[in-house]
């Protein structure tokens, strides 16, 4: 049976037993989502070498034994138009599985909730927090094995008290694709001893410990600088370069 795009006019081939009630599909020519609607049936008795504008031979096509979408002539003479579109339509606890999604999508009529875009930096509110005797290692730990350590310092170059200073740290590969990314609030470090012997658990709630935060990165005046500590666990052995950016500084509430 035939699918046909009410926007575009593009058609696609759809096995039957595929169909359900209530499916949308979306045209991967023009983009448009629409519920599924099916032609009126072809007829059989059309003979298969005279192409018309409504036979197989004019439906988008590939080739089952080549990649890609093709459009080829068997030795005797017959014209094969395999389907294009091949779907796999199969719901189980309310989920969707689907085969080639680049040709054509069926989807649940429900709303898709849309990730948020990342928010941009605030450069004006970190613009003048430096970052100052940053370094990189590797730490071999009893418990985890490999860590990357990226430890440093920040140092505020406003003019007026800064609280919670926030930094984020970056690995990438040959390629320069990020590969492990951590953001954390600066103002604690672990000793080389700590490095060594502490569980993954044990780490991470030595370097987000509140109370030292609270002491070290509130009220930070101008000049001041912070420590900070970041830990990546068992890297993956690609990683080439690592980079440290200021995301956030807060200003201190109004005194009473």
């Amino acid at each position: 049976m035939h699918v046909t795009c009410p926007n575009c006019k593009t058609v696609y081939n759809l096995a039957e037993e595929l169909v359900r009630p209530g499916a949308k599909c979306r045209c991967t020519v023009c983009k448009e989502l629409f519920p599924l609607v099916i032609d009126a049936p072809e007829d059989d008795t059309a003979p298969s070498d005279s192409a018309t504008d409504s036979s197989p031979a004019s439906l988008p096509s590939f080739d089952l034994d080549e990649p890609g979408p093709v459009n080829k002539k068997k030795k005797g003479g017959a014209l094969l138009g395999i389907v294009a579109a091949v779907v796999l339509l199969a719901c189980a606890a309310g989920g969707i599985y689907l085969f080639a999604p680049e040709l054509v999508s069926f989807i649940d009529s429900r709303p898709v909730a849309q990730e948020p875009a990342p928010e941009p930096v605030p450069t004006e509110q970190v613009k003048k927090i430096a970052l100052r005797s940053v370094r990189q290692y590797t730490i071999t730990n009893e418990k985890i094995g490999r860590i990357t350590v990226i430890e440093g310092k920040v140092v505020n170059n406003f003019s007026s008290p800064k609280d919670l200073i926030k930094i984020e740290a970056l690995l990438f590969d040959d390629s320069g694709q990020t590969v492990m990314s951590k953001q954390q609030l600066c103002g604690v470090t672990a000793s080389l001893f700590q490095l060594q012997v502490l569980s993954e658990n044990e780490l991470e709630t030595t370097l987000t410990n509140k109370v030292e935060v609270l002491t070290n990165n509130t009220n930070v005046q101008p000049g001041s600088e912070v420590p900070f500590m970041v830990a990546f666990y068992n890297p993956p052995q690609t990683v080439r370069e690592f980079l440290v950016k200021v995301v956030e500084a807060k200003n201190p509430p109004p005194s009473n």
